[in-house]
């Protein structure tokens, strides 16, 4: 069997990068003013990285992009403060919480307290809920949109197919589940505690692996001829990023794939700019 074919992120980025920098025009042509994005930024290797490649987006997309920093002694009465601010600012028009949080603030309070009009990456009790029911004007978290939007851009129709999502996280397993299942997709999520994991991965025609566990996914979890999604960001013992998923052992099994790095993530930002227009279309209709 040839070897498998790779599923590159940069093109999908591009593309909509290319739609978000077309509404972004349209909507300084109407309101005299670029979108506003603020993010509380954390001191944490991958946060960083993500903030940076937001900025290289930003000035792509035409999007004026503030960073407030959390410190470890930031509070949850003050993040709470910022947030109220932000929430009446007219000229912020999305509003990013990067994580981990530090350590004894309220990650519940925090998600409760953003205007749902303003939440970009999905975190609220609203666009989570929103996700649940099906709704199309849902905001998904970002990494989760990714995962979709290279399915689509690679022509993958999931109605009918067997999706296994190894991952249960609140921003990217669950969230992604949803959105394969209103795809018509047969959802099956599975986790550390799940019992018979390899056969029950093995299933499936895509598998989406999401469980922050370096070159945990190997030939012993794929079906002969399935795509396999890597959402993973890991640091090896070497200092090489690297994902989920043993891309080596996979090879010659999988169909398709998408390396680490240079698949899912290129394409996180890109749909976090997407969302962030969603988000100001929506509350123009409103």
């Amino acid at each position: 069997m040839a070897d498998a074919r790779q599923l590159l992120g940069k093109p999908v980025a591009r593309a909509l990068t290319e739609s978000v920098r077309e509404h972004s025009d349209d909507f300084a042509q109407k309101n005299g003013r670029c979108p506003g994005l603020v993010v509380f930024t954390v001191d944490d290797p991958a946060a960083k990285s993500y903030l940076r490649s937001l900025k290289r987006t930003a000035s792509d997309v035409k999007i004026v992009l503030t960073e407030q920093a959390l410190h470890h002694a930031t509070s949850t009465r003050t993040i709470l403060s910022l947030i109220d601010t932000l929430n009446a600012d007219p000229k912020t028009d999305g509003i990013l919480i990067q994580t981990p949080l530090p350590a004894g603030i309220d990650r519940d309070a925090v998600a409760l307290a953003t205007d749902p009009l303003k939440d970009v990456d999905g975190i609220t009790p609203t666009q989570a809920g929103l996700l649940f029911r099906g709704n199309k004007n849902a905001i998904p978290p970002s990494t989760a949109r990714a995962v979709i939007e290279i399915l689509n851009f690679y022509s993958y129709g999931l109605r009918g197919l067997e999706v296994v999502v190894l991952g249960r996280s609140n921003i990217v397993g669950k969230p992604v589940g949803m959105l394969a299942l209103a795809r018509h997709a047969t959802v099956t999520w599975c986790h550390s505690r799940t019992q018979g994991l390899n056969s029950i991965c093995k299933r499936a025609e895509i598998l989406i692996a999401a469980t922050g566990r370096a070159r945990m996914v190997n030939q012993s979890f794929v079906r002969p001829g399935a795509t396999v999604i890597d959402v993973g960001i890991n640091v090896d013992d070497d200092g090489k990023i690297v994902g989920d998923v043993d891309a080596g052992s996979i090879m010659t099994i999988a169909a398709a794939y998408t390396p680490v790095p240079g698949g899912v993530g290129p394409v996180t930002s890109a749909c976090l700019y997407a969302n962030l227009m969603d988000l100001v279309k929506t509350k123009t209709r409103a």
